[in-house]
């Protein structure tokens, strides 16, 4: 395969092999390698061959139907992709009910829908920009969304995006639907980020009488004065559009009350850190069923932030995460097993939590794992099974969740310092602290300092 091009793999029932090759018609051949199964020779071991391919691929595309959800084949296809941490494209090509355990993975990812389409030249438009913004990073890792919405968000916005490609605008203009699209185009997930169109959105929910859709107006305000960080804000600029911030959280936007808890937990933008009126905006908003608060609310009772210490309450509010199948709540119920405080201590209930995380996306979950097996909390210190989970977080995308990076870089940095579980290599060392220094790690910064200095 030509590196320079972008290899694709295709997943299908052979029931829908014309469509395969329709699809894989739509990307022109100087910038995409395609493969699906044409090209095994008579005689090749087929499952090795295949491996090889999905190994070597960037992008899994798996056709849903009816008859590809029951393919051995297929499925055991996916699986291989998803442990390899492919980027994986869902294309339905016909009505399908997924089964249990299929829908828990799909559920993740942004789908296309071939059966919806308004025309075959406009699937293939909206195919293509799914490749052209694979690279774009999303303004979510700054303020804190990214991939943060419940698993009920994540349907709404895939069906309001099917909707979308098939002209159903009356429904997609609804002040609310038209904000869940401007978020999703906004902070991708289910599907490329698109500035453009987001605002396009959020102005329509705006005119609509949506305040969270005036809300994120403001915040994409933000996002284009500043390139990736806080770091020294222009607090002329910032101040007037905080102050109208606070105004949408006072009227009742719940994005508006998220940020404005941000605020105050940071100490950003002219506001004070204050962990009391932090906690105090997120917990209006986790009593209004907001997910990510109510996994911000478990960690503010567990510590007492801004709160008193509460362990019934932080459990509470972690399985009402959970419920809503919000990323990052199995990683919060792994800590409370793991300490034995919100709940009864067990290393092995954990380490499970961890791992379930890890399946449905949150990477730093194999930097949970890997701690528990370098400390040897639970478990034999197992130095080498520990770098392999450093490196499983280390796959983590940038958008979203640089705080994964962060850890996964020091650890693998101390890792190669110390010669646990790889050879002893300083310089190698150096390079995992300076990668981590560039996602914004401190800790990262003086690891690489200080090796610096003992020369």
């Amino acid at each position: 395969m030509n590196e320079q091009k972008t290899r694709i793999f295709i997943s299908y029932s052979h029931q829908e092999r014309q469509l395969c090759e329709h699809i894989a018609s739509c990307f022109p051949e100087e910038s995409f390698s395609v493969w699906f199964d044409r090209g095994l020779r008579p005689g090749e071991v087929y499952r090795k061959r295949i491996a090889q391919v999905i190994k070597d691929t960037d992008y899994f595309l798996i056709l849903i139907s009816p008859a590809s959800v029951c393919s051995e084949w297929v499925l055991d296809e996916l699986e291989y992709a998803k442990k390899l941490h492919k980027r994986i494209l869902p294309i339905w090509a016909a009505e399908t009910e997924l089964p249990m355990d299929l829908d828990m993975i799909l559920q993740r990812y942004h789908s296309l829908f071939w059966h919806l389409r308004a025309s075959d030249e406009q699937f293939r438009a909206s195919l293509l920009q799914v490749f052209a913004g694979q690279e774009q990073e999303t303004a979510g890792a700054v303020l804190g969304y990214g991939n943060e919405f419940s698993e009920s968000e994540n349907l709404q916005m895939r069906e309001l995006l099917a909707r979308e490609q098939q002209g159903s605008f009356a429904l997609c203009y609804q002040p609310e639907n038209a904000c869940l699209l401007g978020m999703a185009r906004l902070f991708g997930g289910v599907c490329p980020t698109d500035r453009e169109r987001a605002a396009f959105y959020f102005r329509v929910a705006e005119y609509g009488g949506s305040l969270d859709g005036s809300y994120f107006l403001l915040h994409m305000q933000l996002e284009d004065r500043k390139e990736a960080t806080w770091d020294e804000p222009d607090e002329a600029f910032c101040r007037p559009i905080v102050d109208r911030i606070r105004e949408l959280a006072e009227a009742g936007s719940v994005h508006a009350r998220l940020c404005m808890g941000n605020l105050y937990w940071y100490g950003k933008y002219g506001c004070p850190a204050d962990p009391v009126k932090s906690a105090a905006f997120y917990e209006d908003c986790a009593r209004k069923g907001n997910a990510r608060a109510q996994y911000l609310m478990a960690a503010n009772y567990y510590y007492g932030d801004g709160v008193p210490q509460d362990y019934v309450l932080a459990r509470m509010y972690a399985n009402l995460a959970l419920e809503q199948k919000y990323l990052k709540s199995w990683r919060r119920l792994g800590k409370f097993y793991r300490d034995g405080k919100a709940l009864p201590q067990d290393y092995a209930k954990a380490r499970e939590c961890y791992e379930k995380g890890a399946q449905m996306g949150d990477y730093n979950c194999f930097n949970k794992v890997g701690d528990m097996l370098y400390y040897g909390w639970g478990f034999p210190v197992d130095y080498e099974g520990a770098v392999a989970c450093y490196r499983q977080a280390e796959q983590a995308p940038a958008k979203g969740q640089r705080y994964c990076l962060q850890k996964a870089k020091l650890a693998l940095g101390r890792c190669s310092e110390l010669g646990h579980g790889v050879p002893q290599d300083a310089k190698l060392a150096a390079e995992k602290y300076l990668e981590g220094y560039r996602y914004g790690s401190q800790d990262c910064k003086e690891a690489f300092l200080r090796l610096g200095r003992l020369g």
